[in-house]
């Protein structure tokens, strides 16, 4: 056999070589996997077909071990000063979950979304005053037109449809919550990372909402259906999305994450759609849409206007 036969031979084929991801397109998937886990929210709660407040608890506390058994591979614990430090936070998450939950029970799922998305219209105000961050006042003006977008949405909803007023109060104070969470999270968070952060506050949001769930009564009586859908939860917008934002924070921008998690509400109307059946006339596409514009130009405004005047500070 010639050489240049031997040559030819299988050993000589050089292997196809699979590149590997990079680090910033692995981090644009999980952003796409936490926008789609926490849209999904809503639509879960409700197929679950039982009480929020219940469904809040329970997967609180399933989130809670999890957390902590991620803390405990670590050779970490939680300890006291770690509840005291972020307690505050953690009354507030309870809340915030259990009140949305029991909101999207009674509501449909594009109002109980799109109530949950004006939180950042708060939380700039809110951030300027408490901590003199920055804020552009043009930016502002775009809470305008995405009020105007929920407010045509609320009141367009079909008669013979799931939406309820109960269900928009319930939606408006856990957005309430929400700002308030995000707030006390900014002030008493400080360096601690977020396997302690959530180890810590995910048992102090269950025992915050613990006494709902006794004063609804039957605190085990959720349905096999119930107890499925809260263990998604657990590991979808509990545990997955949580992991993939810190994931992506790595390698993709904190305003590019909250750019992007502006699809979340009109996401959610998808799934209602797809899972619930829900459906949504025109007058609602309209105002989704406007609130879904609203909301984008909002935050893109505001991060211009952050990046620009840190360099000068």
């Amino acid at each position: 056999m010639s050489a240049a036969t031997r040559g030819a031979g299988p050993s000589s084929e050089t292997p196809t070589r699979i590149r590997p991801l990079s680090a910033k397109t692995l981090g644009v998937l999980a952003v796409v996997g936490l926008v789609v886990a926490f849209s999904l929210s809503s639509t879960l709660v409700k197929r679950a077909e039982s009480p929020g407040v219940l469904v809040a608890f329970w997967r609180m506390v399933a989130v809670s071990v999890v957390w902590n058994v991620v803390l405990w591979t670590t050779g970490r614990r939680v300890t006291a000063r770690d509840v005291r430090q972020v307690f505050v936070p953690g009354v507030f998450f309870g809340l915030n979950l259990a009140v949305f939950f029991a909101g999207a029970t009674h509501n449909s799922v594009a109002n109980a979304a799109l109530i949950g998305s004006l939180a950042p219209f708060l939380i700039v105000p809110v951030g300027a005053w408490l901590f003199s961050e920055y804020i552009n006042p043009r930016a502002l003006a775009f809470a305008l037109v995405a009020f105007g977008g929920v407010t045509l949405v609320l009141l367009s909803a079909p008669p013979n449809g799931d939406a309820s007023l109960e269900g928009n109060v319930f939606g408006l104070v856990a957005m309430l919550l929400l700002v308030a969470y995000v707030a006390s999270t900014r002030h008493f968070r400080r360096e601690m990372d977020v396997t302690t952060f959530m180890a810590t506050i995910c048992p102090i949001a269950a025992v915050t909402v613990l006494p709902l769930a006794i004063a609804h009564g039957d605190v085990f009586g959720m349905s096999a259906t119930g107890w499925t859908y809260m263990l998604i939860l657990t590991f979808t917008s509990g545990v997955a999305a949580q992991g993939l934002l810190v994931f992506a924070q790595k390698s993709i921008q904190i305003g590019t994450i909250g750019i992007a998690q502006v699809a979340q509400p009109a996401l959610a109307v998808v799934w209602s759609f797809l899972l619930l059946g829900e459906v949504v006339n025109g007058r609602q596409v309209a105002g989704i849409a406007t609130v879904m514009v609203g909301l984008l130009a909002f935050v893109v405004l505001h991060q211009r206007g952050d990046r620009a005047v840190k360099p000068s500070a």
